[in-house]
């Protein structure tokens, strides 16, 4: 074959070599974007993996949103009668003597010292002393809720002193506690007399002597019923 042929057909060659190269880059479209691999550190077991150089947004989303602290309510200031009922049960003053005080105090009251009153009284005051309490519990005049405070204590008494102010309490009929006193008195007397106080008081006294006979005391003797 003449060397110009050669040539020839080797630059025919080359030309579809090129055009083969071409066609095949044009078909597998471009290259696909590298992938960023980020470092990650090293972490003891049961840590969790943090990257070692997070991307922006996960960093962003990591960051904790400011919380707002709770706005603190001014104090109300005590009222003049807590800080005086306060003072007085701060005191070394004995509990018989607190208490009559404080009985001595409650008329000068509003009705919620009234209350808070009562129940110190209530707290402070022996069996053997209840006569200090009996004008306010047949007190009509105070609020009912004060009224309240006394009976429930007076609930929780020796029967001495429980059936005589029971019973004061019944002959006053415009007592919030008037209907609850004469049914407490059925119950405990076993019987009804309606406005016979006489016969009411002989059952009671009845019922007193026999329960302290029935009863042995464990240090001295039982309270005195309270008289009027």
């Amino acid at each position: 074959m003449k060397p110009r042929s050669i040539a020839i057909l080797a630059v025919v060659v080359f030309a579809i070599c090129i055009g083969a190269i071409w066609f095949l880059q044009k078909e597998s479209g471009p290259a696909a974007a590298p992938v960023e691999v980020i470092p990650v550190a090293k972490t003891e077991p049961g840590f969790t993996t943090i990257p070692v150089n997070p991307p922006p947004s996960l960093v962003k989303s990591a960051t904790p949103k400011a919380v707002a602290a709770p706005v603190a309510k001014p104090a109300v200031p005590a009222a003049e009668w807590e800080l005086k009922i306060d003072q007085l049960l701060r005191s070394n003053i004995a509990e018989t003597e607190t208490a009559q005080i404080l009985i001595n105090m409650l008329p000068t009251l509003p009705a919620e010292g009234q209350s808070e009153a009562a129940q110190h009284i209530s707290n402070l005051i022996l069996d053997k002393d209840y006569n200090r309490v009996l004008p306010l519990v047949k007190n009509t005049s105070l609020p009912e809720e004060v009224l309240d405070v006394f009976v429930t204590d007076l609930m929780n008494r020796d029967d001495a002193v429980k059936l005589p102010t029971l019973l004061e309490i019944a002959k006053l009929p415009n007592h919030p506690h008037h209907e609850e006193a004469l049914t407490d008195l059925q119950i405990f007397l076993d019987g009804d007399f309606g406005n016979d106080w006489g016969k009411w008081t002989s059952s009671m006294q009845a019922y007193l002597k026999k329960q302290a006979s029935d009863n042995t005391p464990e240090s001295g003797s039982q309270p005195a019923p309270i008289t009027q």
